[in-house]
């Protein structure tokens, strides 16, 4: 399970999303300008971690290309 945290900015509050991947590395994704919003982030990724559909941030930015070619 993952953790919401608020912190202040410029802009007001915002919303940090801290949870664990499949390979037991923490990881965050910041910038939520609700906590509902980081809440239902930190839901999805649950649901896609424990369904065997999380895919990696940095797994997510590969080119058509790439993925293509493998």
């Amino acid at each position: 399970m993952g953790t919401v945290t608020p912190y202040d900015t410029a802009h007001g509050r915002r919303y940090r999303v801290r949870y664990r991947k499949p390979d037991k590395s923490q990881t965050d994704k910041r910038g939520f300008r609700t906590r509902r919003d980081a809440d239902l982030f930190l839901a999805s990724v649950e649901i896609a971690k424990h369904t065997g559909r999380y895919i990696g941030p940095s797994r997510a930015r590969v080119t058509v290309a790439d993925w293509t070619a493998t």
